[in-house]
């Protein structure tokens, strides 16, 4: 009996201090840690002060006015604006679909930083009002609309994308747990969408080090990576599979193979500095590899072409009145010039008349139907130029159709 009443005291114990414990943790988790994150992606830092006027401040830049409700409600739905994509591309995708325009490449620090340099860049000057606000006048002055050209599609599986370290790596002096931050070195499309742009950041954990003892002993170290941040701003699996290792096989990628405990039997300068008997291996930020996709996702990916450049009904008409105003000269006068000389009197007509049509189809529209039989080529490409704002001046789908450009070569 007596035995009994002490298990008995022992769990209430254990109850009373274990309770307290888990309401700290999911508290923390639910509002200081959760404020922070976002803090971090917003201003690029951690704030200070009261966890309300925390929230005011955040509020404000994002929607410009306070939100009614508890505490976590309110931090929620700022965290659902940032990084929910549910209902559409969130905030980060959108200022990263407006740096890869500029750049092609997607630059670090917080939100307001970013926009206030796209703003200088674009604009010339930095501007006032919400996030949002901001987002789409640097959308209208780089894709030509409000709305940004960004679409669904889904990142396949065992996809490689090519990543470097950003920080140096030491058999010596790193240890198990470590993190170890990549970012990605090349631009990766999926189904002509951008998923995953220069730049973009990633993450690796050291899962095994061994340090160099005497001459039979190298130094070792294994890395497991595991995320990488995509184009709207999700959290991909990553991982280094077969796939992704015989890839750097391949390319001769001594160092990128070292990383992740893999040794290089070619000949390669790379392999001398990493595996030289009885040291550390000791390697600066940079190191190339590649990476794998471990679990297919759905992301929010910006449209682009092979210029990387989206254009809007408004822009259409002059990029297709270019061709057909310099095509013309190009291809008529070069004959006048070069075959005058040999033919008087077959060439002239044929000159004489190809030119008089283009004029007369860049000025009026009406014109190119009353010059008779010779301009059949023009009709074609009046009518398209003349429907074209009627078709819609969004880019995403939503408000009108879709107008997408194709360069036929």
């Amino acid at each position: 009996m007596g035995l009994k009443k002490f298990f008995c005291g022992v769990l209430a114990a254990t109850m009373i201090f274990s309770a307290p414990l888990f309401c700290s943790a999911a508290a923390d988790e639910s509002a200081n840690a959760k404020l922070t994150k976002i803090e971090l992606d917003t201003y690029g830092g951690e704030q200070t002060g009261a966890l309300l006027d925390r929230i005011s401040r955040l509020e404000k830049d994002y929607s410009g006015q306070n939100m009614i409700g508890n505490m976590n409600a309110r931090i929620d739905a700022i965290y659902d604006v940032l990084y929910d994509n549910s209902g559409g591309p969130g905030i980060l995708a959108k200022i990263n679909a407006l740096e890869w325009n500029a750049n092609h490449k997607i630059e670090d620090g917080g939100i307001d930083t970013r926009l206030a340099t796209l703003e200088r860049e674009i604009l010339g000057t930095t501007s006032g009002g919400t996030f949002n606000d901001r987002i789409r006048a640097l959308a209208k002055a780089s894709y030509g609309a409000e709305i940004l050209p960004i679409t669904q599609v889904q990142i396949p599986e065992n996809m490689l994308i090519k990543v470097e370290t950003t920080a140096p790596v030491s058999s010596k002096a790193m240890q198990e747990g470590d993190s170890l931050p990549v970012r990605v070195v090349e631009d990766v499309f999926v189904d002509g969408c951008l998923v995953f742009a220069k730049g973009l950041p990633g993450e690796g954990t050291v899962t095994r080090v061994v340090r160099a003892k005497n001459i039979f002993s190298n130094g070792k170290i294994e890395t497991d990576f595991n995320l990488l941040k995509t184009i709207d701003g999700q959290s991909a699996k990553i991982c280094t599979g077969v796939e992704s290792i015989e890839e750097m096989t391949a390319n001769s990628m001594a160092r990128g193979l070292s990383l992740i405990g893999q040794t290089f039997s070619g000949k390669n300068k790379g392999i001398e500095e990493v595996l030289i008997r009885g040291k550390n291996i000791e390697l600066p930020a940079g190191i190339e590899l590649y990476v794998q996709i471990k679990v297919p996702i759905v992301v929010y990916g910006v449209k682009a072409d092979n210029s990387g450049l989206i254009y809007d009904d408004e822009m259409i008409p002059a990029k297709n009145n270019q061709p057909t105003t310099t095509a013309p000269p190009s291809t008529t006068t070069a004959p006048t010039t070069t075959t005058t000389p040999p033919t008087t009197t077959t060439t002239p007509p044929t000159t004489t008349e190809q030119p008089a049509t283009p004029p007369k189809s860049t000025t009026p529209a009406v014109k190119n139907d009353d010059s008779g039989p010779a301009p059949p080529s023009t009709p074609p490409t009046d009518p398209s130029v003349g429907s074209r704002p009627d078709e819609g001046k969004t880019l995403d789908g939503q408000d009108e159709e879709i107008i997408e450009i194709v360069d036929e070569e």
